[in-house]
Protein backbone atom coordinates (compact mmCIF):
# COMPACT_ATOMS: atom_id res chain seq x y z
CA UNK A 1 0.00 0.00 0.00
CA UNK A 2 1.58 3.34 -1.13
CA UNK A 3 5.02 1.52 -0.36
CA UNK A 4 6.77 5.12 -1.70
CA UNK A 5 5.04 7.24 0.74
CA UNK A 6 6.79 7.08 4.49
CA UNK A 7 3.66 9.68 5.68
CA UNK A 8 0.18 10.91 3.67
CA UNK A 9 -1.68 13.49 5.16
CA UNK A 10 -4.73 14.73 3.43
CA UNK A 11 -3.51 17.79 1.55
CA UNK A 12 -0.75 15.68 0.24
CA UNK A 13 -3.03 12.99 -0.41
CA UNK A 14 -5.04 16.07 -2.50
CA UNK A 15 -1.88 16.60 -4.47
CA UNK A 16 -1.35 13.42 -5.41
CA UNK A 17 -4.98 12.78 -6.63
CA UNK A 18 -4.54 16.21 -8.56
CA UNK A 19 -1.12 15.04 -10.30
CA UNK A 20 -2.87 11.45 -11.25
CA UNK A 21 -5.58 12.52 -13.34
CA UNK A 22 -8.40 12.14 -11.13
CA UNK A 23 -11.40 14.03 -11.75
CA UNK A 24 -12.50 16.39 -8.43
CA UNK A 25 -16.14 15.08 -8.30
CA UNK A 26 -15.16 11.77 -7.98
CA UNK A 27 -14.08 11.84 -4.04
CA UNK A 28 -14.64 13.76 -0.70
CA UNK A 29 -12.05 14.83 1.46
CA UNK A 30 -13.39 17.33 3.27
CA UNK A 31 -16.58 15.35 4.20
CA UNK A 32 -19.09 18.32 3.67
CA UNK A 33 -20.09 17.28 -0.22
CA UNK A 34 -23.60 15.77 -0.19
CA UNK A 35 -23.35 14.27 -3.63
CA UNK A 36 -22.80 10.73 -4.27
CA UNK A 37 -21.33 8.01 -5.98
CA UNK A 38 -17.91 9.96 -4.26
CA UNK A 39 -15.36 8.00 -2.42
CA UNK A 40 -14.52 9.96 0.70
CA UNK A 41 -12.50 9.97 3.36
CA UNK A 42 -12.81 11.10 6.98
CA UNK A 43 -12.08 11.22 10.67
CA UNK A 44 -14.25 9.87 12.62
CA UNK A 45 -14.41 9.02 16.27
CA UNK A 46 -13.30 5.21 15.81
CA UNK A 47 -9.71 6.57 13.36
CA UNK A 48 -9.88 7.69 10.10
CA UNK A 49 -12.47 6.30 7.44
CA UNK A 50 -13.02 5.34 3.82
CA UNK A 51 -15.71 4.30 1.88
CA UNK A 52 -17.86 5.27 -1.21
CA UNK A 53 -21.00 7.22 -0.96
CA UNK A 54 -23.70 5.74 -3.26
CA UNK A 55 -27.03 6.56 -2.91
CA UNK A 56 -26.98 8.02 0.86
CA UNK A 57 -25.18 4.93 2.13
CA UNK A 58 -21.75 4.31 3.05
CA UNK A 59 -20.52 1.29 1.08
CA UNK A 60 -16.81 -0.88 1.96
CA UNK A 61 -16.66 1.52 4.71
CA UNK A 62 -12.86 0.65 5.97
CA UNK A 63 -11.48 2.46 9.30
CA UNK A 64 -7.63 3.12 9.71
CA UNK A 65 -5.81 4.15 12.90
CA UNK A 66 -3.98 6.37 11.10
CA UNK A 67 -4.49 9.30 9.00
CA UNK A 68 -1.24 7.55 6.37
CA UNK A 69 -2.80 4.56 6.41
CA UNK A 70 -6.24 5.54 5.02
CA UNK A 71 -4.44 8.15 2.31
CA UNK A 72 -2.27 5.38 1.51
CA UNK A 73 -5.58 2.90 0.94
CA UNK A 74 -7.96 5.70 -0.60
CA UNK A 75 -5.00 6.70 -2.85
CA UNK A 76 -4.85 2.94 -3.88
CA UNK A 77 -8.33 2.06 -4.13
CA UNK A 78 -9.47 5.39 -6.49
CA UNK A 79 -6.33 4.53 -8.68
CA UNK A 80 -7.79 1.10 -9.61
CA UNK A 81 -11.14 2.48 -10.55
CA UNK A 82 -10.69 3.74 -13.90
CA UNK A 83 -14.05 5.40 -13.73
CA UNK A 84 -12.19 8.63 -11.74
CA UNK A 85 -10.00 9.71 -14.36
CA UNK A 86 -10.26 12.84 -16.11
CA UNK A 87 -11.26 12.50 -19.69
CA UNK A 88 -8.62 14.13 -22.09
Amino acid sequence: MGGDVAMMTRPELERRLVHEGIRPDAYDLESRRSRDEVYCLERGEAGWVVYYRERGLRREERVFPSETDACCYFLDLILTDPTTRISR
